[in-house]
């Protein structure tokens, strides 16, 4: 998967996640309207919808991947994580709308009208930041932790405004939510690829075997080869490559690959370590990458 088909892959991966959360939302305001609604049943609110969020969003790696485990591994930790970030940020958002509301800043038509959706939108911007931390937390890299939370938050807090200001120009609410849903989820998913790839160190292209065609973007600072399941680049379907088989080691000067259980090839030369240069062709057992600076 090529780093453009990635991106429209994390749009779908959103809207997925959107019109998930959309059904699961539906059903709970409908009993939240029989019970009576509050702040409890909000936050359940949105910690159903950050579940399926970090659920669709934490499994995207695997899938992309074709990797079964790795899609539940990072699914299952992506739903746990984005419920207690889904909860967290509609009850953050309640309470910046109380204080709000409890001040004299603002007139009460600019807090209705203004202030209180973007508080709201920063509860959303919260909920973007948990799921864009996923893949960073389960890769346990502060690097990429932090991209993904930035695009993340950004995306989050975008798409929750329009959410919002849907919410409040539609007199269709069924419509209204579930567009915004969606849009929050494109919103995410967009700026988590859009800041992945602008800070990335460039990007690995697979040129052989079952993940022939497949781009892995280099945004951490070590990142792993081999057939373990918590390799970062995994190549489990090749012969001749040992669980971790080599890394990758990146900085603003570089990216250079460096061997570990496993011979390394570098334009048919072994190396133990070099720096990488333009288009050159890496071999670890019967897997060729290519790699491509940004």
């Amino acid at each position: 998967m090529s780093a453009l088909y990635k991106k429209l892959f994390m749009l779908l991966t959103g809207t997925a996640a959107g019109l998930a959360s959309w059904a699961v939302m539906e059903i709970l305001l409908y009993y939240g309207e029989e019970i009576g609604r509050h702040i409890i049943w909000n936050g359940l609110t949105g910690a159903f919808i950050g579940l399926f969020f970090g659920f669709f969003f934490g499994s995207a790696e695997g899938v992309m991947f074709s990797d079964s485990q790795r899609a539940i591994r990072g699914g299952i930790i992506g739903a746990a994580l984005g419920l207690l970030g889904g909860a967290a940020a509609v009850i953050l958002a309640q309470g910046l709308v109380y204080l709000i509301g409890n001040t004299e800043f603002f007139t009460s038509s600019v807090s209705e009208s203004l202030v209180v959706p973007l508080s709201r939108a920063a509860g959303w911007g919260i909920l973007g930041l948990v799921v864009g931390s996923l893949e960073g937390i389960r890769n346990k890299s502060g690097r990429r932790t932090l991209i993904g939370m930035a695009g993340g938050f950004l995306g989050g807090f975008l798409g929750g405004a329009l959410l919002e200001f849907l919410a409040r120009v539609w007199s269709n609410e069924l419509f209204s939510r579930g567009t915004g849903l969606v849009i929050l989820g494109i919103g995410t998913g967009l700026f988590l690829g859009v800041f992945e790839y602008s800070r990335s160190f460039g990007i690995v292209r697979i040129l052989t075997g079952p993940y022939k065609g497949k781009d892995y973007i280099l945004t951490m600072r070590k990142t792993k080869l081999g057939t373990s399941p918590w390799t970062h680049i995994p190549l489990k379907d090749y012969m001749g490559v040992e669980n971790n088989h080599a890394h990758f080691s990146a900085d603003n000067n570089g990216v250079t690959i460096s061997e570990e259980q496993g011979k390394v090839l570098v334009n048919d030369f072994e190396v133990s370590s070099r720096e990488l240069k333009y288009e050159d062709v890496i071999q670890i057992g019967s897997a060729k990458l290519l790699y491509l600076p940004r």
